[in-house]
């Protein structure tokens, strides 16, 4: 431990003495007269991920070199040794699932677990409370006038190298994770700004392509210090540092001493790499891990035992039954058949059997935590009478007696049969069991229903093409609440492509909504409307879980792009 502490004084003490924090009038030089950006993906980037760029401080660099030769000569070899990274222990070891390449810098980091560990080591302009809602991050405050939007920078903020943050850095964050295309999860938020320009070291002037203050929404991506753009680990401002990785995927972290904020209380942090999730949980289960955050089902059982604590969150995957809403191919173009498949099913159940309890009941594409959550839109619960009615008024009705409903079609009577299609997942037949366990309670009212497993490009070939009723299908949805994507007309998960005019024109309210109160009535409505006409049919949203074998009671407003928030606040013991 007190090799430790030495270490961190010593690389805290080179930061201060060869990278000290630059001033106003300093990186106003650096910057020369114009501020203004080109908003082209990749325009001026060249130079930043080129190879003329500050030296790497990371530990395996060497902090011989780091600290200049000079200073190099101080130091005895055996000491230097002993300075070497703690590979093994740490004060809080965290395990994550990765089946690839270790890549952390967030330019290129797609891989799930690790975007949420880079909230502990970079921070964003904005962020978001326990309901989701925008709140000042690095910046002090903001201000908007139609589709321009001013952000004011907390001064004094530094980086991991001690610069000090400016507008700059962020405009250049923008620039690297616009040109890294739609593979980065924060590609398609910042695809609502239209330009972003820094008009002074504090000051950040942002056009949006609308003036809605979902704006706000894309400004939370993690900024990192512009000459470090091309490293292998970006400079960030967050409660850690990084400090070294080994050939197996382990990281270490240590707590940023030059934080703005209160010191961490877990000073160290070892990240130990696993190919898959069964063998991150059989880790955490023998106490190789303290901690780990995972999605997989397989943590469900997990939660229940002895020894462990555990704490779930709501992820951005939400379940839903998609209708054929053509009126010459399916009875579910019917409205009130619609209904009674809703209320035939009981969710709680489909939640806790087929999803291992690990989903939140949900009828809307809207996290229920979300500021924009309309609560009176839960209007559907498990009730066969009602679904029973409902079918009754749709002209179905037992006509033999055996317990299957029929209508007459001329002389024939026929049943309302549906094709329910749907697909796995490769990691498991989550959804086929919750296919089967819906066939279940829709025969029980007198559907017949007929389950196709498929793969997933046959699955959306039969959407596609009409040729099912119901489709049990899971889209992932995006930190920002734009739920257009599965209601608007042309909307990227709009499946069943249906097309409402007063839909579309909500939907357009709601991006020009300039204010809180006419934003939440736009999303209200949205919401209602989808419950009472069904062009889809929503079940739940997947959530995650995060297992300790320490208390975790400092952790709060879990989401799926941050499932460690809170952590720096933990007791270190």
């Amino acid at each position: 431990m007190r090799l430790r502490r030495l270490s961190a004084a010593l690389l805290a003490l080179a930061l201060a003495l060869v990278l000290p924090a630059a001033t106003a009038e300093e990186l106003a030089s650096d910057l020369g007269g114009s501020l203004t950006t080109d908003t082209a993906p990749g325009s001026g980037l060249a130079s930043d991920l080129g190879g003329s760029l500050a030296a790497d401080t990371s530990p395996e660099s060497g902090l011989a070199s780091d600290l200049g030769g000079g200073f190099q000569g101080t130091i005895p070899q055996e000491e230097l040794e002993a300075m070497k990274a703690d590979m093994e222990n740490a004060d809080l070891t965290i395990g994550y699932i990765d089946p690839g390449y270790l890549t952390l810098s967030p330019v290129n980091c797609t891989d799930w677990d690790l975007v949420s560990v880079n909230q502990l080591i970079y921070e964003s302009v904005v962020d978001f409370d326990e309901n989701m809602k925008p709140v000042p991050m690095l910046a002090d405050n903001w201000t908007h006038e139609g589709k321009t939007w001013t952000f004011n920078l907390r001064s004094g903020i530094q980086f991991h190298n001690g610069y000090e943050l400016s507008a700059y850095d962020v405009v250049r964050s923008y620039q690297a994770l616009n040109m890294a295309g739609e593979s980065n999860p924060y590609y398609a938020r910042l695809q609502m700004i239209s330009s972003m320009e820094a008009t002074d070291i504090y000051v950040l002037t942002v056009d949006a392509k609308n003036t809605s203050l979902l704006t706000l929404y894309a400004m939370a991506f993690p900024v990192m210090q512009y000459e470090t753009l091309g490293d292998e680990v970006p400079r960030g401002t967050g409660p850690y540092w990084f400090i070294q990785h080994d050939d197996a995927g382990t990281v270490r972290l240590e707590a940023n001493p030059l934080w703005w904020k209160k010191q961490p209380g877990i000073t160290s942090i070892l990240l130990k790499k696993f190919d898959v999730a069964g063998d991150a949980i059989e880790a955490i289960r023998t106490k190789q891990i303290d901690m780990l955050s995972t999605t997989s089902p397989k943590a469900s059982l997990s939660r229940k035992l002895s020894g462990l604590t555990s704490m779930d969150y709501p992820t951005l995957t939400y379940e839903m039954l998609v209708p054929n809403l053509s009126e010459e191919s399916s009875i579910l173009s019917n409205l009130d058949v619609r209904m009674a498949v809703m209320y035939a099913l009981d969710r709680s159940i489909l939640a806790s059997n087929a999803y291992l309890d690990m989903a939140i009941q949900c009828e809307v594409p809207l996290v229920p935590t979300s500021w924009l959550y309309e609560s009176q839109s839960a209007i559907y619960y498990y009730s066969p009478e009602r679904a029973l009615q409902l079918m009754h008024n749709a002209g179905w009705v037992d006509m033999t007696g055996d317990g299957t409903l029929n209508k007459r079609n001329g002389i024939m009577l026929v049943e309302p049969s549906i094709r329910l299609v749907t697909y796995n997942e490769p990691t498991g037949n989550i959804r086929e069991n919750a296919a089967y366990l819906i066939k279940d309670y829709l025969d029980a009212v007198g559907f017949n229903v007929r389950v196709s497993v498929l793969d997933k490009s046959d699955c959306r070939d039969a959407i596609r093409h009409h040729n099912y009723d119901l489709a049990l299908i899971g889209v992932n949805l995006s930190e920002v609440p734009n739920i257009a994507a599965v209601l608007e007309t042309k909307g990227a998960l709009n499946y069943n492509r249906y097309s409402n005019e007063e839909m579309d024109q909500l939907i357009a309210r709601a991006r020009s909504a300039a204010d809180e109160a006419t934003l939440e009535k736009a999303y209200s409505d949205i919401q209602m409307t989808v419950v009472r006409r069904l062009p889809i049919m929503g079940l739940l949203f997947r959530t995650g879980t995060v297992l300790s074998t320490r208390s975790i009671g400092g952790l709060n407003s879990l989401r799926a792009y941050d499932n460690f928030n809170g952590l720096e606040f933990l007791n270190g013991e």
